[in-house]
């Protein structure tokens, strides 16, 4: 295995979390390896006080570890790195003391924090620096060059020290789980390879959701994605093939991504934009306990990688198979194209490309129907197609503040519904606001084409949240709307 050494320690927060970044670099000094571990930050008793003297911190396990293995006369020759099935990453600790040679497991935040201060050797398998470790050419012209930029992006976004594959890998499971990765705890979910539940004839996914997820991102499975340079510019489908039990549908989402050169005022990383699309449910001639699941997008010119997820809010247990990732036709139609960071003027407000740059929102979607209508004008529409739904359901845009606080915004739409039982409304207000942030007109019953005005007064002082606008549909009955503009006003 080829031998590497500690290059420098990173203390950084990443997403709220107070992260240490190891540097590895290999002895040819061509090859560096970024790895993550927790902060381990030693505890003082809350009710220390001044008067009561200095408090002694609580030893770290690596320096418990260490006092110990001194204790007894050893010393810690290397540790060996390596990959486990589920693609984390394992150490080996190999000690020496009077007795002889221990080879003894440890967790690799641990064994990195042992290795360190002890300068011992440091071995990593081909396969891990194959999948995670960096050249050092790609990153500068000289070596100082390099490792100034790396330590750069390690204090920043250490995910972004991974080299990316240039084509999607490993979509029929036959590596087992590379490229793929769980997001829920234990607790809330397990997931397998399944060989005798499958569309294909070959190995599926199995995830079991063991209770419902009521915090957070809905995220479930994540692929690690791909370069996205050799589909710049082009139209680009990713299908999948999901099987359910006791649960709907769950939501894929495709992402082309780039970075903006800025750093996230939420994360403390560097900020990246990206353009995502929504999975659309079509029919096929196959098994029907199996459901499509389509993507389509145009990939930016600008786009750095692509990459996709599966998510759900709910229990119950799906199966993953029959992934497909292609280049189609200008005729394949797009499913509906979401920009992040949200962009600082309304897109497509005519309907004239479909749903682009337009979200589905609600409690309960799936109760509801969203489409566009052509006639002598285009018109959006949602409409319930359960006979009791729950919730509701909402189609809207999303716009940066940036042009907006402190003004006036005007939102026009005409509207017109059919045996609305509880209520259809325009809307317009904050996404971070509070209740109060927001102006309506709600619509009860059945009404022929109706012209509505909303003024909103953007706060002068919002920081952190987005202009939203749209319309809602709750209960029965089905809503129109068309002729939407959006500008700002002088109001004396």
């Amino acid at each position: 295995m080829p031998q590497m050494s500690i290059f420098k320690v990173l203390h950084t927060t990443i997403r709220f979390s107070r992260t240490t970044i190891f540097l590895l670099l290999d002895e040819q000094q061509q090859r560096l390896l970024a790895l993550q571990g927790r902060e381990q930050v030693p505890s003082v008793p809350l009710q220390a006080t001044a008067a009561q003297g200095a408090v002694s911190a609580e030893p770290l396990t690596s320096d418990f570890l260490a006092s110990v293995l001194h204790a007894l006369g050893g010393v810690l020759e290397e540790i060996a790195i390596d990959t486990l099935p589920n693609e984390h990453l394992s150490a080996r600790l190999h000690l020496r003391d009077q007795r002889g040679l221990h080879s003894v497991n440890a967790n690799l935040n641990d064994a990195l924090r042992l290795a360190h201060p002890e300068q011992s050797r440091i071995s990593v398998s081909e396969e891990v620096l194959a999948r995670r470790a960096v050249s050092l050419a790609d990153y500068g012209a000289t070596e100082q060059e390099s490792l100034a930029e790396i330590s750069r992006r390690a204090e920043q976004d250490p995910d972004t020290l991974r080299p990316p594959a240039r084509e999607p890998l490993n979509l029929d499971f036959s590596n087992g789980l590379r490229g793929w990765h769980f997001h829920r705890d234990p607790t809330y979910g397990s997931y397998a390879l399944d060989p005798h539940t499958t569309l294909t004839g070959k190995t599926s996914l199995a995830i079991t959701l063991h209770k419902p997820f009521t915090h957070g991102s809905p995220g479930v499975l994540f692929y690690t994605g791909f370069l996205a340079e050799q589909y710049r510019g082009q139209r680009v489908r990713l299908s999948a093939y999901v099987k359910i039990e006791q649960m709907h549908q769950p939501a894929l989402e495709l992402h082309a991504s780039w970075p903006t050169g800025k750093i996230s005022p939420i994360t403390g990383t560097a900020a990246s934009a990206s353009c995502l699309t929504r999975s659309h449910i079509v029919p096929h001639a196959g098994d029907s306990s199996w459901t499509r699941h389509e993507m389509v997008i145009d990939v930016p010119a600008q786009a750095r990688s692509i990459s996709f997820e599966l998510g759900t809010y709910e229990q119950g247990k799906l199966w993953l198979d029959g992934i497909e990732f292609v280049i189609v036709g200008r005729s394949v139609p797009l499913t509906g194209t979401i920009l992040y960071p949200p962009p600082s003027q309304p897109l497509n407000l005519d309907f004239s490309n479909g749903l682009e740059y337009w979200e589905m929102e609600g409690s309960s979607p799936r109760h509801y129907e969203l489409g566009i209508e052509t006639t002598v004008t285009a018109s959006a529409y949602l409409k319930s197609i359960v006979e009791a739904p729950v919730g509701s359901c909402i189609l809207r845009q999303k716009l940066s503040l940036e042009n907006y606080r402190g003004k006036v915004v005007r939102l026009t739409a005409s509207l017109k519904t059919l045996d609305v039982v509880s209520h259809a409304k325009l809307f317009i207000g904050s996404f971070a606001g509070s209740g109060e942030d927001y102006v309506e007109q709600a619509l009860t019953g059945t009404t022929s084409w109706i012209s509505s005005t909303l003024d909103w007064h953007v706060p002068a002082e919002e920081d952190m949240g987005f202009i939203i606008f749209g319309v809602s549909l709750q209960g029965p009955g089905q809503l129109w709307i068309r002729d939407v503009h959006l500008q700002t006003v002088e109001v004396s």
